[in-house]
């Protein structure tokens, strides 16, 4: 794009590509404007081999600690230290030399040595020649959401060894995985509190547990009490002589407490070279406490959260959540690849033809295939939906072709279908996979490749194509016309009755949104949902929701008839809103509606992050008489720390546990949830429930309420009316 600028000299305008300034007027000019910013910026002189700093702001001097005259001359790595990833850094300085755009991550150091996540943005700027003299470089602190995305990652891996792990182990993975990315210098070590009220090391990361043994820690037992909130600090005898090889002057101590709030032990980080605790240590200690108190009660408890289980019950390939948890490794070794979405096109008819087993064994006989054909390990695949399964591959380009080429061949050969031979063909999406695009967003656009290719004959594949795609210009659509839905009344509501799993009564109902739009014709919530939170106006929609469930409520109770309580989702995104406690209890209030008749179900979702403002949130709420509950509960990002912290009154299993309830395995997984419901006091809630098989079994195991399409349908609201008024009260 051309801009036009007036050149210094005011002589003219011209239209130019590139900066109209000299080496030297472009130096001025970057100095002057980077005082603007309140970001780090520092100027880097491109033309000198050792890439020197000419310039910083004063925002860089605060972020680094550094004076102007201690820098300038020197190049951005006097940042570097310890824990410096060596090759972000190589791919850090392979931009810088070749002049290229980049954004990173690194652990650089202040002055005094305090290690920071700094997030920098590269940008070098040319002078009137289109010759490269100077990188600007943005610079900003993110260590609190490094550590945040570490400790993600570390729930990850901590909730994968809880399936079949010893707790050993997993509190070993623990201290090692803490020590690997956390960006002090530091040792860990985990300590159970013994009957005799000593402290006992477990596990560490690379200290000897016999050196931990011979250290002195704090005193804890029952008489001597502890502030679960607090970090105690403990200076050590400086006399050990293992002490002072490995350089450690002090260590932290964070209280792990079970579900009742009694002392399991400690988690410890012994630090080198002595340092103070700051804000984001006590944050993350706070956060990863809950974390090993669960480990440790439901590990030797052996019951086992199967909710994140990795295997396709009905074919026993692995599913989606093995495919995203590998794929999550390979994300942080930075592998690049693809990902495939494959579906059989005749899957449809033949599940209409011979029902959904047959369709499981399709499926089924194209990963064998996929098995003899081709070496697993370099790849991850699983199930992503009944019809699809998706597949990750480290290829290059050309190497991608020839595997697409013999993926193909391999239904040249007919499959065994319900004792016929029949051939079918392959509708397959790609999209590329690295470290720059999430993994959320690499499926999604090899979804979206995906309905692209559906629309043609035969075996086909697509590539996504942003510009083009159809999904991409579906969604503008739904933009277009979501104001216009909100403006004009076009939503309403359904309403799904929970039924209670003894007594068949009617217990209440969860209200769903619809929304018909003249323009667009039915529109999914799948569909509306995510643009209507992309675009701020989900508040909107589950207001409206909400109000309509109200006034239902209110003329059913002004004029004397049977009122139950009513579910409404609210999106975490307006869940998280400063005025949504008042906002809905205004609403309520507005409409004289009792407490007990309207419940709110938040959606486990990777936004339901901030446990502290949640939980404010949800007290506030149930002090004011509103039960809470979590909704598709094991299908999203679950925490194990959320359920013992947050307030829910109920959890709602995810349909895709009852769909598979009669599999031996899934029953298991099933009943692990119904009984850790229990176990945290909460009502747990079977949704999708579709057969008498699944009801029964369900009511055998002692969940208590239950909705599907076994019992009933979602209804209009009318439908709802007549379904209350047929009950005898």
């Amino acid at each position: 794009m051309n801009y036009k600028i007036i050149n210094l000299q005011g002589e003219k305008t011209m239209h130019f590509s590139t900066m109209p300034l000299s080496k030297e007027q472009l130096f001025s000019f970057l100095c002057s404007i980077s005082e603007q910013y309140r970001a780090g910026v520092a100027i880097v002189d491109v033309n000198q081999t050792h890439y020197p700093i000419v310039f910083i702001n004063h925002a860089f001097t605060k972020l680094t600690g550094y004076k102007r005259e201690e820098i300038i001359g020197e190049s951005i790595s006097l940042l570097n230290g310890l824990k410096t990833n060596e090759d972000t850094l190589a791919d850090f300085h392979y931009h810088l030399s070749n002049n290229i755009p980049v954004e990173l991550n690194i652990i650089h150091y202040r002055k005094d040595r305090v290690a920071f996540w700094n997030s920098i943005n590269s940008e070098p700027i040319q002078d009137y020649k289109g010759q490269a003299q100077f990188i600007v470089l943005h610079c900003k602190d993110v260590t609190d959401l490094m550590l945040n995305k570490m400790l993600s990652k570390l729930e990850h891996e901590v909730y994968t060894e809880l399936e079949n792990g010893e707790i050993n182990d997993i509190l070993q993975l623990i201290t090692t995985q803490v020590e690997k990315y956390y960006i002090r210098d530091i040792y860990c070590a985990i300590h159970f509190v013994q009957a005799n009220g000593e402290l006992e090391p477990i596990a560490s990361g690379s200290l000897p547990l016999s050196f931990i043994k011979s250290i002195h820690h704090i005193d804890v037992g029952s008489s001597t009490g502890y502030n679960q909130s607090a970090v105690y600090i403990k200076e050590l005898d400086s006399n050990n002589h293992q002490q002072i090889d490995y350089a450690i002057a002090s260590c932290w101590l964070k209280p792990i407490l079970n579900n009742e709030n009694c002392l399991l032990g400690y988690f410890t980080i012994y630090i080198k070279n002595k340092t103070e605790l700051n804000l984001s240590d006590i944050e993350f200690l706070k956060k990863l406490s809950p974390i090993i108190a669960l480990s440790i009660k439901y590990v030797e408890q052996k019951q086992q959260l199967k909710r994140l289980a990795y295997y396709d019950m009905n074919t026993g390939i692995p599913n989606y959540n093995y495919f995203y948890t590998h794929l999550f490794d390979w994300e942080k070794e930075q592998i690049k690849g693809s990902i495939l979405l494959i579906q059989p096109s005749e899957y449809s008819n033949i599940v209409d033809l011979f029902g959904r087993k047959i369709g499981d064994d399709l499926i089924r006989q194209l990963i064998d295939r996929l098995e003899k054909n081709y070496d697993t390990n370099e790849m991850i695949y699983g199930r992503f939906t009944n019809s699809t399964f998706i597949l990750a591959i480290q290829l290059t380009a050309d190497d991608l072709n020839k595997f697409i080429s013999n993926l193909q061949n391999i239904t040249n050969t007919p499959f065994a279908i319900a004792n016929r031979e029949l051939f079918i063909s392959l509708k397959i999406g790609i999209s590329n996979f690295d470290h720059s695009i999430s993994i959320d967003e690499s499926v999604r656009r090899a979804d979206i490749a995906l309905t692209k290719s559906r629309n043609q004959k035969g075996t086909s594949l697509s590539y996504f194509e942003v510009e083009t795609d159809y999904q991409i210009q579906r969604e503008l659509d739904i933009v277009n016309q979501l104001n216009y839905g909100l403006q004009n009344e076009e939503f309403t509501i359904n309403l799904q009755p929970k039924v209670n799993l003894s007594t068949a009564t009617i217990e209440g109902f969860e209200a769903l949104a619809r929304w018909y739009s003249p323009v667009l014709g039915p529109v999914s919530p799948a569909e509306f949902i995510p643009v209507a939170e992309q675009t701020g106006k989900i508040s909107a929609v589950d207001n409206i929701v909400l109000k309509k469930v109200l006034q239902f409520q209110h003329e059913r109770k002004s004029k004397g008839l049977k009122v139950v309580p009513i579910s409404v989702n609210i999106s975490p995104v307006h869940f998280y809103r400063e005025s949504f406690v008042d906002d809905f209890i205004s609403y309520v209030n507005l409409f004289d509606v009792n407490p007990e008749h309207i419940k709110i179900e938040v959606t486990e979702s990777v936004e339901l992050f901030d446990y502290e403002k949640a939980k404010e949130i949800l007290i506030e709420l149930k002090k004011c008489g509103y039960e809470s509950s979590i909704d598709d509960f094991g299908v999203g990002f679950s925490s194990l720390s959320y359920l013992q912290q947050l307030p829910f009154s109920e959890i709602k299993i995810d349909r895709s546990f009852i769909n598979g309830i009669s599999d031996t395995s899934m029953h298991a997984v099933v009943q692990t949830i119904v009984q850790l419901a229990t176990n945290l006091n909460m009502h747990a809630v079977a949704e999708g429930i579709e057969t008498l098989e699944q009801f029964l079994l369900l009511q055998k195991m002692g969940c208590k309420t239950g909705q599907g399409y076994y019992f009933h349908k979602p209804m209009p609201i009318k439908e709802a009316e007549k379904l209350l008024d047929s009950i005898i009260i």
